[in-house]
């Protein structure tokens, strides 16, 4: 899994078989302000899944903002725009090559409230309740215990947070994918079905979860999918959120089979 996204680092102009770069962040909703803002070796190795910034928004002043699985840092920049100064974005992912290209495209987009460390998404090294808001987009799936990854990201959270996800599901339960190791990073094998990550959102203590629509982002195409449809839906929000209570927004595929992501 590390190879293939340090491949990505290294080489972000190969044809991975999915989805990357500006043009993948402007389809899925991105602000044109953004795409302006922050230079192209910010985009160049993102491959965002949806945009988790559609979910809720970030309030400046002083808000601190976790990303998940933070890849070359495009969320994460962003997060720094909006919260401002005198906020903090913090980038977490596991592959080092991800990790330096992260605080080097950080530091070339003249952001100084960004940090990025190399670190296990199931075991956060952060304090309980010392974050605002948490996004995350297509890393959740790649973990084996996802159960634990919501845990430790609603450790974090402090009451009120929110977590804002985009991910990649499986859509029927009986839609089994390969096991093999680059299924894995192309985010196919380690999918669930929507109904499970809603039992475990749940199950980690997140209330008032939300599923939100599809977005029709597509992963890289495998033989056994090879003859996939593709039916995104619309994107729908929902809100007001009561004070005190930990949220989970959430995106995710349409299923492995139809490879197609959803708000």
């Amino acid at each position: 899994m590390r190879d293939l996204y340090t491949a990505l680092v290294q080489e972000p102009q190969r044809d991975f078989g999915w989805e990357k770069g500006r043009g993948n962040a402007k389809r899925l909703g991105y602000d044109p302000t953004w795409l302006a803002r922050l230079p192209d070796c910010i985009w160049e190795s993102a491959a965002a899944v949806g945009n988790p910034f559609e979910l809720g928004p970030l309030h400046p002043p002083g808000e601190t903002v976790v990303d998940i699985g933070c890849g070359a840092g495009a969320d994460l920049c962003i997060a720094a725009l909006l919260v401002g100064a005198t906020g903090e974005a913090i980038g977490l992912d596991l592959t080092p090559a991800m990790v330096a290209k992260a605080r080097v495209n950080a530091q070339r987009a003249g952001l100084h409230n960004v940090t990025v460390h190399e670190a296990n998404i199931e075991s956060l090294l952060l304090p309980p309740a010392s974050v605002d808001v948490v996004i995350s987009t297509g890393a959740i799936n790649l973990s084996q215990d996802k159960a634990r990854v919501f845990r430790e990201i609603h450790r974090i959270l402090r009451p009120g947070g929110r977590f804002q996800l985009a991910d990649m599901v499986r859509r029927h339960s009986g839609c089994e994918a390969t096991t093999k190791d680059g299924s894995w990073a192309d985010c196919v094998a380690g999918t669930r079905p929507p109904e499970q990550y809603i039992e475990l959102l749940q199950a980690a203590g997140y209330r008032q979860v939300e599923f939100v629509g599809w977005t029709g982002y597509r992963t890289a195409a495998h033989p056994e999918l090879a003859n996939a449809p593709r039916q995104p839906a619309p994107v729908r929000l929902f809100g007001p959120f009561a004070v005190g209570e930990s949220r989970a927004f959430w995106t995710c595929l349409r299923s492995v089979r139809e490879k197609n992501s959803v708000y």
